[in-house]
């Protein structure tokens, strides 16, 4: 493990991830809601990666426009000069700027089984996705729900066919209990040893963990609820949470 991921949620998930995406293979990560998806893009942002250039970008954000998906990919590489016009311009500047670039899609599948995406989504769009998953100076990250090869591509209105990328798929592992005990020690929470193991319990067995991690981890330190004995707070906490998010409705996480 290198030094930059002593504190990410998933540090040995994240090193397997990172060592993949160097040696230019494209991933299709596969992850429900409320594991941690978002947080392990942030752990992947700040690592330091020699000769390495990460660009995120959130397709949810860009659906309705593939200029601005350009631009905003752009605007991370240079932000004086005028954006290229199309995905191969950018695909071409990149490589020439960078020894390897890791192109992050965030909500990938937003992309797919979606008949109202903008028309410039085209049958060639997608074609140059798969053209990146064979270029070893650039790799992918499609973060999907599902595998991406179970939804269709969908352009100018019409469904076309199971998305054809050549990604290699890798699931989001359950987070460990030891993960999530080390998480809340970083967030430096006043609890006692049990209070920890008790907390740490709750959210390994819940179906969003992350997400009842930061949770609860707010409802701590702002010390909330504090007349009430420590296992009667974290039961309140829970049932808001849960009426919150609908949790007894969301698949288990698998």
């Amino acid at each position: 493990m290198t030094d930059h991921h002593v504190n990410c949620l998933r540090p040995l998930f994240t090193d397997e991830l990172l060592k993949l995406l160097q040696q230019g293979i494209s991933v299709n990560l596969i992850a429900q809601d409320g594991q941690g998806r978002k947080r392990l893009l942030e752990d992947i942002q700040t690592a330091r990666l020699k000769d390495t250039k990460i660009i995120v970008v959130d397709i949810k954000h860009h659906l309705n426009s593939y200029d601005d998906l350009i631009q905003t990919l752009w605007h991370q590489i240079d932000g004086t000069t005028q954006p290229p016009t199309t995905w191969e311009e950018l695909i071409a500047e990149i490589n020439n700027k960078y020894n390897h670039t890791i192109i992050v899609l965030y909500h990938f599948d937003d992309l797919l089984d979606n008949l109202s995406i903008d028309s410039k989504f085209n049958l060639n769009f997608f074609n140059q996705l798969d053209e990146i998953s064979h270029n070893r100076h650039i790799s992918l990250l499609c973060v999907t729900s599902q595998a991406h090869d179970q939804s269709m591509v969908c352009t100018e209105g019409l469904k076309r066919n199971y998305s054809w990328l050549d990604l290699e798929k890798k699931r989001l592992p359950k987070l460990s209990y030891d993960e999530i005990q080390f998480e809340l020690k970083n967030r430096n929470l006043s609890l006692t040893a049990e209070e920890l193991s008790q907390v740490t319990w709750i959210i390994h067995k819940h179906t969003l963990p992350y997400t009842l991690l930061n949770f609860l981890a707010a409802k701590i330190a702002h010390q909330e609820d504090t007349k009430l004995v420590f296992s009667d707070r974290i039961e309140n906490w829970i049932k808001q949470f849960d009426a919150s998010n609908r949790t007894e409705e969301l698949p288990l996480f698998i």
